[in-house]
């Protein structure tokens, strides 16, 4: 799927604990592009990105039958026959072809097949989501872990600012507020702090309560632009870690039409 306009590869980022703590032991993750990293309050982590999305995605195997043709053309019928959204710029594939995928293949060495000898590498971004990106480009993962904090440091206070600022409205909507469940959110935020070209790479299970997301989300704007080199887009996935706990994952963060009986005799 061609995204125009979309970052085609970028770095990870994870936000310090401090920028964590209203959240409670609600799970976050924030990445520019490609390796995830992800923390609960207090913690910082750096996985790279292999993970359950990867292994989950890619684990069973399917039949292929893919001939070496365009390579938009051949990643249509990829993201078809795998049922695997794949993002990219649609400069990224001008002028490229396929390999030909004939035969059994798991969905992730269908398509590095396909992608072989393209010049294109691939990230896993959310379950069934994947991000292509140029080969040549180093994954943030595969540098040393003082290179990549110090790269990653001049982003803390915009993305930490981020997270909180999507975490309060979500929290403050009964119909979007986070519960038992996972969603991966991709969006960039523009010179004048808005959120724009919002999408969802999964469903929470619920439609309605992912079309309140991407409305709440959708009108949300910050006080200050991001930096101008800061690589966007942004994906974010929120996943509860509190509900085998009986707590509240949004830290006791409520509207007035939100908030409980006991919070409203208060």
């Amino acid at each position: 799927m061609a995204y125009p306009g979309r970052c085609p590869w970028s770095n990870s980022y994870l936000g310090p604990g401090d920028c964590l703590h209203f959240i409670g032991v609600l799970g976050m993750t924030l990445v520019l592009g490609g390796t995830v990293g992800t923390a609960t309050a207090g913690q910082q982590a750096w996985p790279p990105m292999v993970s359950a999305a990867q292994s989950e995605a890619s684990a069973r195997p399917l039949t292929f039958d893919i001939p070496s043709q365009s390579l938009e053309t051949a990643l249509d019928a990829y993201g078809a026959a795998s049922r695997t959204q794949v993002l990219y710029e649609s400069v990224m594939t001008a002028g490229r072809r396929s390999r030909e995928v004939k035969g059994r293949y798991t969905p992730d060495a269908a398509l590095r097949l396909l992608l072989s000898g393209t010049g294109l590498d691939l990230d896993y971004t959310a379950e069934r989501a994947i991000t292509l990106m140029p080969a040549t480009k180093p994954a943030l993962s595969e540098r040393s872990d003082s290179d990549r904090q110090r790269h990653l440091a001049r982003f803390n206070h915009f993305l930490g600012g981020v997270q909180a600022g999507m975490m309060t409205a979500l929290c403050r909507h009964p119909e979007a507020r986070p519960g038992a469940f996972r969603v991966a959110l991709q969006f960039r935020v523009s010179t004048s702090g808005a959120i724009t070209n919002l999408a969802l790479l999964n469903s929470t299970g619920k439609p309605p309560r992912d079309a309140a997301i991407a409305s709440v989300l959708g009108r949300l704007s910050f006080s200050e632009p991001p930096p101008i080199d800061m690589p966007q887009p942004i994906t974010m996935t929120l996943t509860d870690t509190v509900s085998l706990l009986d707590r509240d994952s949004c830290g006791g963060i409520w509207n007035d039409d939100s908030a409980p009986p006991q919070a409203a005799r208060k």
